[in-house]
């Protein structure tokens, strides 16, 4: 996932694993409330500004994937200009849709969660919001943690879920292991092989790759995929 700073999560693979091009069949959808399960495949990409004006219908004709998730914030007060449209095209073209919000350590949570919650309506989500956590900043270990848990506690007060937690492998055994125990993770490493966690903790999603290709998308877009036995379900809004 992308802030202003790009970051690359431990060593890329030099072709996304398991990249195809074959035909998006129709949606199969589990409802809940305004909440849609796209379940017909186990792959997603997210999507920011960086990726430009993107033609859905294409995404879909040309990429097995069910969930898309979208930067909606950064910080205090950075809205993604491509939000909006973004948001309405994925959900028309039948894909399940969640939001991210890439956390800065060195700003006010709370500033930070009425910015994320201005923008992130509860009845436009089919999947739980991400916290995008990938830096550190120049605060400490201990307030790191205690202002990050408070800001994790406030998103899941708000919306009535645990939001998803998004990291890079190499970030989460140095600074996050043993943390967060009853939420889910997306862990970023970009090679071949499987993440896997110093302290053991299972993850729900691997973001594969960064550099992922998919008609309708210019240039490079991140590529995920739901783990093992679990399913989107599992992140349902």
């Amino acid at each position: 996932m992308a802030a202003y700073v790009a970051m690359e999560p431990d060593a890329m693979a030099t072709k996304a694993v398991g990249e195809k091009r074959m035909m998006h069949a129709a949606a199969v959808f589990i409802r809940t409330s305004n909440a849609r399960i796209n379940s017909k495949y186990k792959e997603g990409i997210d999507v920011s500004h960086y990726q430009g004006s993107i033609n859905w219908d294409q995404v879909v004709d040309g990429t097995p994937i069910s969930y898309v998730y979208l930067k909606a914030t950064e910080g205090a007060s950075l809205v993604d200009d491509t939000y909006e449209r973004n948001l309405n095209e994925a959900r028309r073209v039948g894909l399940s849709v969640g939001s991210y919000h890439f956390y800065r350590p060195n700003v006010d949570w709370k500033k930070q969660f009425d910015n994320m919650t201005s923008v992130v309506k509860m009845d436009e989500q089919d999947l739980v919001p991400i916290i995008d956590i990938e830096h550190r900043g120049s605060v400490s270990s201990d307030a790191f943690i205690a202002d990050l848990r408070a800001f994790v506690e406030k998103v899941t007060e708000y919306y009535g879920k645990k939001p998803l937690l998004y990291t890079y492998h190499n970030f989460y055994n140095r600074y996050l292991q043993g943390e967060f125990k009853d939420y889910h993770f997306m862990i970023a490493r970009y090679r071949s092989d499987s993440p896997t966690l110093n302290d053991g903790k299972d993850y729900i999603m691997w973001q594969y790759t960064s550099t992922g290709s998919v008609p309708g998308i210019r240039g490079h877009v991140d590529r995920s995929k739901i783990m093992g036995n679990y399913s989107l379900n599992q992140v349902m809004m």
